[in-house]
Formats: structure tokens, sequence, C-alpha cells
């Protein structure tokens, strides 16, 4: 099974820092065309101001599941239905299953006060962690990133709570965008990372292979 991997399309109907952002979904329209994958994966961020009919050729085309970020119509997220009327969002503290990967995420972005929505307190992360730990995983999606010198890089850039989702829940493949660095694939104890940027300042996306619910053949495209 052939799966795509995305994070922070940050739809919006105009421009941003010079870039143009409203035709961030007609790349992805592209990417799916080309590629024609049977699921899709995201971290997020697809812009506060995509709608439904954003998401409809997506939908009709493949099996979609997905976290919000910090940038999301939240209440569009939860709502958004595949084919077969099953929920698009993962919800945190429960596993979905499709065609023998066990995928769940954690949403938002965390702050130390919960002032928005979308904003995760440490200790918010920590009790959806506990609710994970024991169960078995094959992959994880979260907004944030781990903490790890490859994404820091000098800045104050990811989250050690993070590392500890992927130490205690031991994903086969965690998935994280958010922080717009290039994308990269990083090897956490026996768990492979991945941070993308799918924004239209870098349009990377992710391939991954899965086999009888194994995952493998992580591949980084840059278009």
């Amino acid at each position: 099974m052939r799966i795509l991997i995305i994070s922070d399309l940050h739809y919006s109907g105009g421009t941003f820092h010079g870039l143009d952002e409203s035709r961030s979904f007609d790349w992805l329209y592209e990417v799916i065309e080309r590629e024609r994958p049977e699921l899709t994966l995201s971290t997020g961020d697809f812009g506060v101001e995509a709608d439904f009919d954003h998401f409809k050729p997506v939908l009709e085309k493949e099996y979609l599941l997905t976290i919000y970020g910090n940038h999301d119509n939240i209440e569009l997220i939860k709502n958004l239905k595949n084919n077969d009327g099953s929920r698009c969002w993962l919800e945190d503290g429960l596993i979905t299953q499709y065609k023998g990967l066990r995928i769940a995420g954690i949403n938002g972005n965390i702050a130390r006060f919960k002032r928005k929505a979308h904003h995760k307190t440490i200790e918010e992360i920590e009790g959806i962690i506990s609710n994970y730990s024991g169960k078995k995983m094959d992959v994880l999606i979260t907004h944030e990133v781990l903490e790890h010198e490859l994404i820091s890089r000098g800045r104050m850039l990811g989250y050690r709570v993070i590392n500890k989702a992927i130490k205690r829940i031991n994903p086969k493949l965690h998935i994280c965008g958010h922080v717009h660095i290039p994308s990269q694939i990083l090897k956490t104890n026996e768990t492979i990372s991945l941070n993308l940027d799918s924004s239209t300042k870098r349009r990377e996306y992710a391939l991954v292979e899965a086999i009888n619910g194994k995952v493998g053949n992580v591949k980084i495209v840059k278009t």
C-alpha cells in the first residue's frame, strides 16, 4: 500500500512572505494524481481558510487521516468523512486501524497556557501519552516536533515530551511538522521520525510503503 504524507499546506486566499498560498491544494491534487496513494496522512495545518470544497477532490480519490495543527478550521477537520463514512480526524487517545496499520495522533500545538482550542499543555500531552502506553501502534502523528539537534539547529525548536511519547509508545513511524525547516528523516531508537514541510515555501512530501502492517521505504520527495 502506497501512503502519501503531507504537513503544513497553509492554504490561504492570498500571499504570505511573498509566496502565493492560494494554490496549496492545487499542488496537493497534482501530487495525488501523480503518486496515486491509497492513504494520505497529515500532521495538520491545512489553513484556517480551507473549506470542505478544498478537501472534496482528495476524499473522492483516497482515504485521509489527519490531526489538526495550530492553523486549521478545527470543526471542519473533526467533521471530514471518508467515502466509507469513517472520520478523517484522528482523535486524541484513539487508535484508528486501516488495512492492518494502527495509526494515532496528538492534536494541536504545545503552549504553556491553554488560551486557544488548538493549544495543549505539557500535562495534557503526558495524559494522552499515558492513554496510549501499552497499546501497539504503527504510526504516531504529532504536529509538534521532537527535540533533536538536527531539528533545533541552535534554536528553541522541539519538545522533550514528544521524545517521551516516541519512547513510551514505540511506533514504527513518527510523523511531525510545524517548524518549517527542510524535511528530514531521523532515527529515534527503533522509530523512524519524519519531519515534513509541505508549505508553498518547500512543497515537500513523503512516500511510505506498507505491507502486512509494516511500514518501510520512507522517502522524501522535493518538488
